[in-house]
């Protein structure tokens, strides 16, 4: 048996639901890697009244609807997707879903990037190590062979 791109998907959204929970990074380095620094300049000129935008007080709010929005659609996404481990530990996955669902309602309810600061740590011990270990156990379970 092999591990493919669908294994992993669900750790690979929780990581990237994770990054988004640090919206301090997410807000000083908005498209820093490369683009901003590139010689792409229509692009740069963009991507620069759109970082201003988005960290100015006046207009943060919009982009902030947008940010909870994927949040809550990946945290939506990561539920759906556990249940292909339900075999193994049931009770885990439910447990996975209840807390999403529950991190769902309080990402829905904040106001302020800070806000959502507060709840990396609680998405991270029961979201991403839940659905890591779920995955891992799986794969023993599989007998998929990794490097």
């Amino acid at each position: 048996m092999v591990l493919t791109m669908h294994d992993t998907k669900p750790i690979g959204l929780c990581v990237a639901t994770q990054e988004l929970f640090d919206t301090k990074r997410y807000l000083l380095n908005f498209c820093d890697g490369l683009l901003l620094r590139g010689n792409d300049l229509a692009l740069k000129t963009k991507l620069t009244a759109v970082k201003r935008e988005l960290n100015a007080y006046r207009t943060q709010q919009k982009f902030l609807e947008g940010h909870k929005t994927v949040i809550v659609s990946n945290i939506d996404k990561i539920i759906g997707l556990v249940d292909r481990y339900s075999t193994a530990n049931p009770n885990e996955v439910e447990e996975v879903k209840r807390s999403g669902r529950e991190i769902m309602q309080k990402v829905l309810n904040m106001g302020t990037f800070d806000e959502i600061l507060k709840l990396e740590d609680q998405f991270k011990s029961k979201i991403t190590l839940p659905v890591y270990q779920l995955f891992i156990n799986d794969l023993k379970r599989s007998q998929i062979k990794m490097i």
